[in-house]
């Protein structure tokens, strides 16, 4: 059962990727890790200081990156599909 929800969810992403990009749209970046892993990080970074991030462009390590713009990632982070 999980499994079709899995491949629904995939079929929608993949959907929405394609929309984008025949609408015009001309780049994606995708962080796929939960916004429990992100909280935790927050409060235990020597725990997670490998968690790489796309942010605007490049890739950072989530630890490194200023309270604001952590938490700014954490806030858009989970979409639902």
């Amino acid at each position: 059962m999980n499994r079709v929800k899995k491949n629904d969810g995939l079929k929608r992403f993949v959907s929405l990727i394609d929309e984008y990009f025949s609408s015009g749209g001309a780049q994606m970046q995708f962080n796929i890790v939960s916004r429990e892993t992100l909280l935790a990080a927050q409060e235990n970074p020597e725990e997670y200081a490998g968690l790489l991030v796309r942010v605007a462009g490049y890739s950072a390590y989530f630890t490194q990156l200023s309270r604001e713009v952590q938490q700014d990632i954490i806030d858009r982070t989970e979409e639902k599909l």
